[in-house]
C-alpha cells in the first residue's frame, strides 16, 4: 500500500508525501488520488508550491465533492500551503449548484439524523439516551439539522472545534442566499444544539470550549441588538469604548489566522476587522464606504502608507483621512493579501486597482454591509461608531469639539450636526460653569475666613 501511495503522490513535496503515507489507514476515500493529481498539475504548471494557482485546483477536481476533499487533505497534510487562490474555484463551484426545487420533500419520510455527517450520526444515540426533556432534545436535533445542511453545502467542515464554529457562524449570518440568513440569537441556538450533541458524543472538552467562544460572541451581539442607540453607546463605553473595539479587532485577526486561507469565514473575520479599523481611524458614512475602489479612493503608497479620499454621497463635499494610522495600514495589507504571503503585498495591490475594497472584486456590496459587519464584530451598527467618535471629542475638548466633529464626520452644514453641536455647547457650558463654581467657592471660602477673623478681633 505504501508503494502504491508513493507512486500516486510522486509529484507531491516530500514532507506531504511522507505525512500521507504515515497516516494511510486514516486517509479519506479519494484523498490520495486528488492530492496526486493536484501536485502533478502544480509541477506541470511550474508554479510556486507554497501557493499553487487556481488552475491546479481545477485540474485536480472534476466535481465539487472532490474539490472539497482536496481542501480537507491540504489542511491536514500541507497546512503550510496557502489555499487563497482556491477561493475563486470555490465560488465557481457554488455558482454551479442547482437551485432547490420549489416542491419541498417532507422530512417525515426520512429518519432523523440521516443527513448528518457520519461522525455526527454516531453521536446521536448518546443524545437520544440523555435524560433531558423531549422538547429540549428535539430542539437540539433541529439545530444540528441546520448545521448539517451548512456542512453539506461545503460552507463548513464537520470536525468539532473552533474552525467549525467560525464557519457555521459566518454561514448563518452571511449566507450567500440572503433569504437563509438568520439573526445572531438564532445562530447561537443552532451552534448550542451542535455543542450539546458533541458533549454527549464524547468530543474533547477543549474543542467544545473553543466553540463556546463563538457562541458567547453571538449571544453578546444579540444582547446589544435589542438596545436602543443611546443604550448601545453607553454599554459600548462601559466595555471600554474604542479600547473594546481594538480588542475585538485583535481577536478577529487571530481568529482569521486560525482558519484556512480559502475559507469564507476567514475572509469574513478579516472583513469585519478591516471595516472596524478604518471606521476607528475616521468614520465615513456606510454609503461612502461601500463605494470605495482601490487606486481611486483607497490608495497604497510604495512605503506601505494607505490614504483614503472621497466625495461624500450625502453632502457632495470632498474629504480625506490623510495618512492612515500604521496599525490600520497593517490590517489593510493583511486584508488585501487574503491569506497570501506578505512578500506579495505590492503585486496584490496592483492586481486590485480599480476593484471594490470591500469585495476585492468588481461588484459593489449592498449599502448596509458595513453595519452588518460591525454588528457581527462588536454588536452595534457602523453609525454608532460615528456617534462614539463625537462623544470622545466632546469629552476631550467641549469648547472646540463641535467644529472638529463637523469636519471629522463630514457634516455639510451647521444644521447637519445640530444634535452634536448642542451636546458640545451644553458640555462646554457645564465646563465653564464648573470653573465659575470653583472660583465662587474659592472666593466664598476666602470671604468666610475674613469674616471669622474680624469676628475674633471684635470679641477680643
Amino acid at each position: 500500500m505504501k508503494t502504491h501511495l508513493a507512486a500516486t503522490l510522486k509529484d507531491a513535496p516530500t514532507a506531504v508525501r511522507r505525512a500521507m503515507i504515515e497516516d494511510a489507514p486514516n486517509l479519506a476515500p479519494g484523498a490520495a488520488h486528488v492530492m496526486g493529481r493536484f501536485w502533478t498539475a502544480v509541477r506541470a504548471g511550474k508554479r510556486n508550491s507554497s501557493m499553487p494557482g487556481a488552475e491546479a485546483y481545477r485540474a485536480a477536481a472534476a466535481s465539487e465533492s472532490t474539490f472539497r476533499c482536496l481542501l480537507r487533505a491540504l489542511a491536514a497534510y500541507a497546512p503550510h500551503v496557502s489555499t487563497a487562490p482556491a477561493r475563486l474555484v470555490s465560488d465557481e463551484w457554488y455558482a454551479l449548484r442547482r437551485k432547490p426545487d420549489a416542491t419541498v420533500v417532507s422530512k417525515a419520510n426520512k429518519p432523523v439524523g440521516t443527513t448528518w455527517p457520519i461522525a455526527w450520526q454516531r453521536m446521536k444515540p448518546e443524545l437520544d439516551a440523555t435524560s433531558i426533556r423531549n422538547t429540549t432534545r428535539n430542539r437540539y436535533i433541529a439545530s444540528v439539522d441546520r448545521c448539517a445542511t451548512v456542512v453539506a453545502e461545503g460552507l463548513a467542515s464537520d470536525v468539532f472545534g473552533f474552525v467549525l464554529a467560525c464557519e457555521l457562524s459566518d454561514a448563518f449570518l452571511f449566507h450567500p442566499d440572503k433569504d437563509r440568513r438568520v439573526k445572531p440569537v438564532t445562530a447561537a441556538n443552532y451552534i448550542e444544539g451542535l455543542i450539546a450533541l458533541g458533549a454527549r458524543g464524547g468530543v474533547a472538552e477543549e474543542s467544545l470550549t473553543a466553540m463556546r467562544v463563538i457562541l458567547r460572541d453571538l449571544r453578546d451581539q444579540a444582547a446589544l441588538a435589542e438596545k436602543n442607540k443611546y443604550e448601545r453607546i453607553s454599554e459600548l463605553i462601559e466595555r471600554g469604548g474604542y479600547g473594546h473595539v481594538a480588542d475585538k479587532i485583535r481577536k478577529l485577526r487571530e481568529r482569521a489566522h486560525d482558519l484556512p486561507a480559502h475559507s469564507a469565514a476567514r475572509r469574513r473575520c478579516m472583513q469585519q476587522a478591516v471595516v472596524c479599523a478604518v471606521i476607528v481611524n475616521k468614520p465615513p458614512r456606510k454609503s461612502d464606504l461601500v463605494s470605495w475602489r482601490f487606486g481611486e479612493h483607497m490608495v497604497r503608497e510604495i512605503d506601505g502608507t494607505w490614504r483614503a479620499e472621497w466625495e461624500q454621497a450625502k453632502t457632495g463635499g470632498a474629504t480625506e483621512t490623510g495618512a492612515i494610522w500604521p496599525e490600520v495600514c497593517e490590517i489593510l495589507d493583511e486584508w488585501i493579501l487574503d491569506g497570501r504571503p506578505d512578500r506579495l503585498v505590492n503585486v496584490r495591490y496592483q492586481d486590485l486597482v480599480g476593484r471594490n475594497w470591500l469585495t476585492l472584486g468588481d461588484t459593489e456590496p449592498y449599502r448596509n454591509l458595513p453595519s452588518e459587519l460591525t454588528r457581527a464584530a462588536i454588536g452595534v451598527p457602523s453609525h454608532d461608531l460615528r456617534t462614539l467618535a463625537a462623544d470622545y471629542m466632546r469629552r476631550h475638548d467641549p469648547a472646540h469639539a463641535a467644529d472638529v466633529i463637523a469636519t471629522h464626520l463630514g457634516h455639510g452644514t451647521r444644521q447637519a450636526g445640530g444634535a452634536y453641536r448642542a451636546e458640545c455647547e451644553g458640555a462646554a457650558a457645564q465646563a465653564i460653569w464648573q470653573k465659575a463654581r470653583m472660583a465662587i467657592a474659592a472666593q466664598s471660602a476666602s470671604s468666610t475666613g475674613k469674616r471669622q477673623k474680624r469676628s475674633r478681633v471684635a470679641t477680643s
